[in-house]
């Protein structure tokens, strides 16, 4: 196989999806809400998000980023509100706290690039946050149950980003219910890719009727949601701003086949990613993180540090680009990434104490593995890898 032959963009299998989307084209109606006596595959992908994840409500919107606005706004989020969030993480995600008009503080993290525990108590404590925002970047999973405990113990609120997590568990239990709210992204470079759209999850019925309504639900339309606690939805009937950020019929259609598909799928990229992580089997020069043995991984992606100096680095980046491996580089001069604190310009995180995100991020590189990738284009991938850190 030449590299040449492998894509890297996200593709979608048209086999899983095609019947889906034709069922959906021939209703003739892509609002959710024209279904008033049948159900919306945006109802059937709720129905089904709850029923793999286990929890009892769960909504779909246009994004990821809008789904995290809701869970906040619905959390009480208010503009005199802290809400910490870990120092690596998307640019959405501090985003989203600044559309509620709320303060974010940065948590220092780990080397495994999980929230550093010990800070974040310490920064509860600093600022007197109630809200954590917590991130499960690129997948990692850090210790969920001692996160709930600490938020317990200083009477925090925690709601999840778990974008990059749906599949991923502990002990069992999903990312993304271990909070108030939890949030999935179907952004094409996800483990579901129906182009754009998020889903919230929540077992809080205040949580998601207000998530409801803000989402765009008005007049009677709400009823076409659920009729677990309509008692309690009626409470915030045009009570609340309605911000329009609903997930139409065809996004949902896309997503419907591949999230019950979603088991086989993540069985394959795991087994990509350890076919990686074998073949570049070099523990004095390339170290992948430590991942808990409670965790069940979804491994969509490959970070990895490299022990070179940052001159080489760089041409490590370089060279691996131009032989066809777009491969990303968390460190070196001029880094427009937007998962670097340090490029969110619309934070003022100069005085952010912060000592260990940039030293265990610099030596990082980041290599997606899109979900239609093959055991030989991995195989292909780590040969070229190898040849390039061999030269240097």
């Amino acid at each position: 196989m030449k590299i040449s032959d492998i894509s890297w963009e996200a593709e979608l299998d048209l086999n899983i999806v095609l019947d889906s989307i034709h069922e959906a084209i021939n209703t003739k109606k892509l609002f959710r809400y024209q279904f008033k006596k049948s159900e919306s595959s945006v109802n059937i992908l709720e129905k089904a998000i709850n029923n793999y994840v286990k929890t009892k409500f769960s909504l779909g919107v246009s994004s990821a980023t809008n789904a995290i606005f809701l869970a906040l706004k619905s959390a009480g989020i208010k503009s005199t509100s802290k809400v910490l969030i870990p120092a690596f993480t998307f640019t959405a995600v501090p985003s989203a706290v600044i559309q509620c008009g709320a303060e974010p503080v940065l948590v220092d993290i780990t080397e495994n690039y999980v929230v550093d525990l010990i800070d974040l108590e310490l920064k509860i404590i600093a600022t007197g946050a109630k809200y954590f925002l917590i991130s499960h970047m690129r997948g990692h999973l850090c210790d969920m149950p001692e996160v709930v405990r600490i938020c317990e113990k200083h009477s925090v609120i925690l709601i999840e980003d778990a974008a990059h997590a749906l599949g991923v568990t502990w002990n069992g239990k999903h990312a993304g219910t271990f909070g108030l709210a939890g949030i999935y992204s179907l952004q094409s470079y996800k483990i579901i890719n129906a182009g754009e759209g998020g889903m919230l999850v929540t077992n809080d019925p205040d949580v998601f009727w207000k998530s409801v309504f803000m989402s765009g639900s008005y007049e009677n339309n709400y009823q076409l949601h659920s009729s677990e606690d309509l008692n309690i939805a009626e409470k915030y009937k045009n009570k609340l701003p309605v911000f329009n950020v609903r997930m139409n019929n065809l996004t949902a259609a896309l997503a419907i086949p591949q999230l019950l598909n979603i088991e086989s799928t993540i069985s394959r990229l795991n087994k990509n990613y350890d076919t990686l992580v074998t073949k570049l089997n070099r523990p004095d020069l390339v170290i992948f993180p430590i991942k808990p043995y409670e965790v069940r991984a979804v491994r969509d992606s490959a970070q990895m540090r490299i022990m070179l100096n940052e001159s080489c680095r760089n041409e490590l980046k370089i060279k691996l680009n131009q032989s066809g491996v777009p491969i990303s580089y968390f460190g070196g001069v001029n880094n427009s990434n937007a998962r670097l604190y340090q490029n969110w310009k619309f934070l003022d995180s100069k005085n952010s104490n912060l000592p260990n995100t940039k030293k265990h991020l610099e030596e990082v590189f980041d290599l997606r593995l899109p979900i239609h990738f093959t055991i030989e284009c991995i195989e292909r991938v780590s040969d070229i890898f190898l040849n390039v850190i061999e030269e240097l």
